[in-house]
């Protein structure tokens, strides 16, 4: 928010800046004239009275009035020759046609002559050493720190308003971005930042549409293939005990497998769709990680004969849904001793507010541009898919969704293995 002041009061400051300078350049509201007439008649005046001074009581009197009236209006005087160098040619000409020059009417500053002595230039201008004319300067300066404070108080409010209605908006964004797709921010005027918050909606709208849509067509298939497969499973067991020639066997068993993936598949996808569904709670439970991983592994020790290590603190708690922390773990490293080379690390540690769940394995590590999209449904890094690779590319998503609902982050890294290393960031137990 400072960068957001700092923009609004600078805009504030040089639009003031450019609207004087034009206004002055333009003469929009110029007093000058007004104020070098003023000055001339009162120049005038005071000529007047001080030769009136000079006929009845000399030139010398008239000089000390005029020495004396100068000084009680805090001006300084300055005795100058008609023919001295100092005087501009402009100067001259203008007292010598007029009996005055006027210089710069802000400063006072002004030359003029007595009928009684012609040949003498007088000057005035606003005598600097003047307590009067420097208290009148602070006072000048004074308001420009008033209109400068005068501005940054509204730059302040406005900025106070905006953040305010700002800081609505992102929250909507923020609970819209992490699944809540029925967040809506307010089209109140109290609350409406111009026509965003009317345009988020409706881009909102219309991704949740998209979105919903895609959840529904994807359900739709999943639940309407398993017909055609129990079918085809059906047809498959009736051909395999009607007696099927032995040539014939190994087309079998590659129609069997593939069918067993394909079931695999649609049971991965609708899990994936049930732990999306916004509404889907889970019941937490306090629980020690280090005997359930221990468990863990142990079983899935019999699946490859690649090692299975787990490490760490033994007594760290947090809250779980068991079955499906154990899903997400079991994904990762099924994924993980498919491509390692000996062995699969879990390391147990926490912070301040996290338990630390890693996973590593001594596999080629996975570029670094792949570290978000490789959580995405049904991306794979080998392109080449067949019955030895396996998998669907939902044992990730599927992952990361469960992480996300136990409010904690899966992220990718580079493990001391030299493989990539999954870190499941829990909350602590309370």
């Amino acid at each position: 928010m400072t960068r957001l002041f700092i923009l609004i009061y600078s805009t504030a400051l040089a639009i003031f800046f450019i609207a004087v300078i034009a206004m002055d350049q333009f003469e929009l509201f110029s007093t000058d004239s007004l104020d070098a007439t003023s000055l001339a008649n009162e120049i005038t005046a005071t000529r007047n009275l001080v030769d009136k001074i000079g006929e009845a009581q000399g030139a010398q009197a008239a000089e000390l009035a005029l020495q004396g009236f100068a000084k009680d209006i805090h001006l300084a005087l300055t005795r100058y020759d008609i023919k001295d160098d100092t005087l501009s040619e402009a100067i001259k000409q203008g007292v010598k046609d007029y009996g005055l020059y006027i210089e710069d009417v802000d400063e006072n500053q002004a030359y003029f002559s007595l009928k009684s002595n012609p040949e003498v230039v007088f000057g005035i201008i606003n005598d600097p050493d003047s307590p009067f004319i420097n208290t009148l300067n602070r006072k000048e300066w004074f308001v420009f720190v008033e209109l400068c404070a005068a501005l940054a108080l509204i730059s302040i409010m406005v900025l106070f308003v905006i953040s305010r209605r700002l800081a609505r908006l992102e929250k909507t964004c923020i609970a819209f971005a992490y699944g809540d797709f029925s967040a809506r921010a307010s089209t109140s005027s109290l609350h409406s930042v111009g026509q965003l918050n009317l345009s988020f909606n409706i881009m909102a709208d219309r991704i949740s549409q998209l979105i919903q849509s895609h959840k529904n067509l994807t359900n739709a298939i999943a639940h309407e293939s398993r017909t055609p497969i129990f079918r085809i499973q059906c047809n498959l067991d009736m051909l395999d005990d009607s007696g099927v020639r032995p040539e014939q066997m190994q087309y079998l068993e590659g129609i069997q497998e593939d069918l067993n993936e394909l079931g695999g598949m649609i049971e991965e996808l609708l899990h994936f769709a049930k732990l999306e569904r916004p509404d889907a709670q889970l019941s937490l439970t306090p629980t020690r990680l280090y005997p359930l991983l221990a468990s863990q592994l142990e079983h899935l020790q019999f699946e490859t004969p690649k090692r299975l290590q787990l490490s760490g603190d033994d007594s760290l708690i947090a809250p779980i849904a068991n079955h499906l922390l154990l899903r997400a773990t079991s994904n990762i490293i099924r994924n993980g001793y498919k491509y390692a080379q000996s062995c699969v690390n879990v390391t147990l540690s926490s912070d301040e507010t996290s338990v630390l769940i890693e996973i590593a394995n001594d596999g080629p590590p996975i570029p670094r541009d792949y570290w978000q999209s490789i959580f995405e449904p049904f991306v794979r890094l080998d392109k080449a898919r067949d019955r030895q690779s396996g998998g669907h590319g939902l044992g990730l998503a599927i992952a990361k969704q469960i992480v996300r609902q136990h409010q904690g982050e899966l992220t990718l890294g580079d493990s001391e293995l030299g493989g990539p290393c999954f870190t499941l960031r829990l909350p602590k137990a309370e």
